[in-house]
């Protein structure tokens, strides 16, 4: 495969993505997720990456030096991936293994909760090397169980079919894990994604540093209220909202297990804000973290509205001194958007505040510099001003 001369050092500089515009010629016959070798016009080798013609994104890069795509690569990207993650990752026995492109694995997500590891393979690539990937995963991981969840949207785009079920050993009904002091569980073919968001965990804690006993605390689009749960275990009284009934009916008995109470109320975010505020309720912090609203860049503006809709309800209700965290998961809803949205609404609820702090993914979740892709977490820390 020959890219066109202006995509070169774009791609040679260890961008992953070649997209339909950047290429210039590939061989006939290519069949979907073959790995190719990648050419500048002159005809020097840039690296090698699985093709897909009809995928959304047709080349994703592999190496920069022509090595061989075999069982030996598989396993040393895993090995180094968890080498990077060595002692940056404390006080859990949960953490992602494989961050895809940013640990040089171009759709593969892997999450482990002790000894269950919670596979998903995104591209047609991946699919085409399945058992060389899961035989790296086991060996390196050591993992003695675990499940698939390739039910991603991506796959369609790939031509593939969703795909989930065990993968080896016994996989529980339930995965169990802790982080800090909690004992956390998820159904692996019922929970979203790879199975529970590790992403989140800095800003629990951080939330959780926050609260004082008896305060209350508000955890809005909760899911399974892994938020609510570390403040109710400081003593909060936490209070979460969402729409998913069946969530919540997970947090109900998460926190009875781990003896804490939780209030839970469903509905739509925005309407049980408002619903709040007509019941003059006030709280000392407030975590704001919807699922992904941006998925494209024209949906921005209105991710902006529902941002800043709820956080106007937010620091309406929030008492001064108290704490505000709005967090967005989407790759194209920048820190400034969240800014943004901060500001009107603290002008609607007329009150100003501090940005304290902004967080972002933490560290395995790696966000690459080459990757710009990679950087999708991204947190507001307010203070609400007295």
């Amino acid at each position: 495969m020959t890219l066109k001369p202006a995509s070169v050092r774009r791609i040679a500089g260890r961008y992953p993505f070649g997209h339909a515009g950047d290429i210039q010629d590939a061989a006939p016959g290519l069949a979907p997720g073959d790995v190719v070798d990648v050419r500048e016009p002159g005809g020097s080798l840039i690296g090698r990456g699985y093709f897909n013609a009809d995928g959304a994104t047709p080349l994703r890069m592999l190496n920069w030096d022509g090595g061989d795509i075999d069982l030996n690569f598989y396993r040393s990207r895993v090995r180094e991936a968890l080498a990077r993650r060595a002692g940056r990752i404390a006080d859990t026995n949960a953490l992602r293994v494989l961050h895809a492109e940013a640990d040089g694995l171009p759709g593969v997500v892997a999450d482990q909760f002790g000894e269950v590891l919670s596979v998903q393979l995104r591209n047609a690539g991946v699919e085409r090397h399945r058992d060389l990937i899961l035989r790296a995963l086991r060996e390196e991981t050591g993992a003695t169980s675990a499940f698939e969840r390739s039910d991603t949207g991506e796959r369609r785009k790939e031509g593939l079919e969703l795909v989930s079920g065990v993968l080896w050993g016994d996989v529980p009904e339930k995965v169990t894990f802790f982080e800090d002091d909690l004992t956390l569980h998820f159904a692996p073919m019922d929970a979203q994604k790879t199975g529970f968001f590790l992403d989140q965990r800095d800003n629990r804690r951080l939330m959780r540093r926050l609260v004082q006993p008896g305060q209350p605390f508000l955890d809005v689009y909760s899911y399974t209220g892994g938020f609510s749960l570390h403040a109710a275990k400081a003593g909060a009284r936490s209070t979460a909202i969402d729409k998913d009934n069946v969530a919540l009916g997970v947090l109900e008995r998460e926190a009875r297990e781990n003896g804490v109470q939780v209030g839970l109320r469903w509905g739509d975010a925005l309407e049980q804000l408002s619903a709040l505020e007509k019941e003059k309720k006030t709280f000392q912090a407030v975590v704001l973290d919807p699922p992904t609203l941006a998925k494209r860049k024209d949906d921005v503006p209105r991710a902006k509205r529902i941002f800043t809709d709820g956080a106007t309800s937010a620091l309406r209700m929030l008492s001064p001194g108290g704490h505000l965290l709005i967090s967005t998961c989407a790759h194209y809803f920048r820190v400034d958007d969240l800014l943004d949205a901060a500001r009107v609404a603290a002008g609607a609820a007329q009150t100003d505040a501090e940005v304290v702090a902004i967080t972002y993914q933490p560290a395995d979740h790696p966000h690459l510099l080459s990757v710009p892709e990679s950087l999708y977490l991204k947190s507001i820390l307010l203070r609400k001003q007295t």
